[in-house]
C-alpha cells in the first residue's frame, strides 16, 4: 500500500478474498453476481462483507479478519434453551449481533466510512465488481480517490509463503500420483474418458478436487483443450495429459506426453526438443532473472533442438490460488523472479494430423536458483 500510495485494499474475487482472508464464501464461488468484500486499511482493523447466507461458514472456520459485515436476507433459527456446539454457538452470537444490509456495496461504504476512509485513496480490485456497482461505490464516496487494484492483489501474491509452497507441492504430488495410476490403465480400446476418470477417481481419493483433465490420444493431442472423449487408445498413438487438481485451495498444473507402442522417429525428435527447451529454461532460473528472458531460452532451445519452426505465445506460467499467477513467461513480461515464486515452465507443440507433445514442470525459485516441486521428466515415456 505504501508502494502504490493507497490507504486501503479492497478484494473482490474468491481468489483475492481467501488469499487476504482465510474466508471462503461458498455463494460466490456458485453463484454469479454474489459479492464478497475485503477491506484491508493501511492504518485500521480490518472487515469482511459477505452474504449472511454464509455466515456459517465464518463460525465454522473463522477468519483472522474479526469484523465481519452482512448484507441479504437469510433465516436461521434460534434455538430456546440448548447446549450447543462450538461453532453453532459462534453462529448463534453472530446471528444475535448481525443487522445486515440491504446491498453488498452498502455494507462496503459503511466499512469504508466506520474506518475514515470516505476522502482516502483506495484501491479496488476490479477484476470481480461490476462496472454498476463501481459506479454506484463512487457515488456515495464522492470524496474518494478510488483505484484499480486487480494488479496490486496479483503482485502481492507472486511470492509465495512456505505454507504456500508446500500446499502447491502437496498438489503437484496427487496429480502426479493420479497421473501413475491413469496412465498404468492404458490398454489398447481404452478411451480417453475412461483414462480421466482414473485420474480424477485418484484425485478425489487424496483429498484434493480434480480442476482440469485433458486427455488428448492419438492426433487428437493436438487439440491444446482437448476433453476427454470416447476415443480409444491405437498402438503408435500419443497419450498427452495437461491438468492438475486443487489441494487445499492451491493448483497443481502437470503435463506429460507418452507413446502407447513404438515411438517413431519424429515423436522422438520432437519430444527431445520440447523436454531440452523445458529443462534449459528451468536450469537458468535464479532471483534476478526476467521472466522474459526464460521464454527466450525455451523458444530457442527448442527450435535449434529439433523443431526449428517452433512457435509459442508463452512458455509458462506463475501458479497459486489460481492456476494462472502472475509472472507470465512471455516476451511482454520483464518481471525479475525473486526467491519464493513458484513458476510452471511448459514448450507444448502442437500440430493438426500428427499430434501433441507437451513437458510441464512446476519449480519453486531458491535464492541460488530452483528446487522442483514435480519429479523431473527426463525422457520420453513408452508405454
Amino acid at each position: 500500500m505504501e508502494k502504490y500510495d493507497v490507504e486501503a485494499l479492497v478484494s473482490t474475487t474468491p481468489e483475492n478474498t481467501l488469499y487476504v482472508s482465510d474466508f471462503q464464501s461458498l455463494s460466490q464461488w456458485a453463484l454469479r453476481g454474489v459479492s464478497v468484500f475485503t477491506v484491508l486499511p493501511r492504518d485500521a482493523e480490518p472487515a469482511i462483507v459477505a452474504p449472511i447466507s454464509d455466515l456459517d461458514l465464518y463460525a465454522d472456520e473463522p477468519s483472522w479478519i474479526k469484523d465481519i459485515r452482512c448484507y441479504g436476507t437469510f433465516y436461521i433459527e434460534l434455538p430456546e434453551i440448548q447446549k450447543l456446539m462450538e461453532s453453532e454457538e459462534r453462529l448463534a452470537n453472530l446471528l444475535k449481533g448481525v443487522k445486515p444490509d440491504e446491498t453488498a456495496i452498502n455494507g462496503l461504504v459503511k466499512v469504508l466510512k466506520d474506518r475514515g476512509l470516505e476522502n482516502k485513496t483506495i484501491a479496488v480490485d476490479e477484476a470481480g465488481i461490476t462496472c454498476l456497482m463501481w459506479n454506484e461505490l463512487e457515488n456515495k464516496l464522492p470524496k474518494a480517490q478510488i483505484r484499480a487494484g486487480a494488479s496490486i492483489f496479483k503482485e502481492i501474491r507472486m511470492v509465495k509463503t512456505v505454507e504456500e509452497i508446500d500446499k502447491l507441492k502437496k498438489a503437484a504430488e496427487i496429480s502426479e500420483k493420479a497421473l501413475d495410476v491413469a496412465l498404468q490403465a492404458v490398454k489398447e480400446g481404452v478411451s480417453e474418458t475412461e483414462l480421466a476418470r482414473e485420474f480424477e477417481v485418484t484425485v478425489v481419493k487424496e483429498r484434493a478436487v480434480p480442476f482440469i483433465t485433458v486427455f488428448g490420444c492419438g492426433s487428437r493431442s493436438a487439440f491444446p483443450n482437448a476433453m476427454p472423449s470416447n476415443y480409444k487408445l491405437k498402438r503408435g498413438d500419443i497419450v498427452r495429459f495437461d491438468g492438475g487438481c486443487v489441494y487445499r485451495n492451491y493448483c497443481s498444473d502437470i503435463a506429460i506426453s507418452a507413446i502407447f507402442g513404438q515411438p517413431s522417429e519424429k515423436h522422438k525428435k520432437y519430444y527431445t526438443a520440447i523436454l531440452r527447451g523445458t529443462t534449459e529454461a528451468i536450469n537458468n532460473i535464479k532471483p534476478g532473472v526476467k521472466a522474459c528472458d526464460l521464454f527466450s531460452i525455451a523458444l530457442e532451445t527448442t527450435r535449434k533442438t529439433g523443431i526449428p519452426h517452433y512457435r509459442r505465445h508463452h512458455c509458462g506460467h506463475g501458479i497459486g490460488i489460481e492456476v494462472y499467477d502472475m509472472p507470465m513467461v512471455r516476451p511482454a513480461d520483464s518481471t525479475p523472479l525473486e526467491a519464493g515464486m513458484v513458476l510452471n515452465i511448459e514448450t507444448p507443440y502442437y500440430e493438426l494430423g500428427f499430434g501433441g507433445l507437451q513437458v510441464e514442470e512446476t519449480v519453486v525459485v531458491t535464492d541460488k536458483g530452483c528446487e522442483y516441486l514435480t519429479t523431473p521428466i527426463e525422457e520420453l515415456l513408452v508405454i
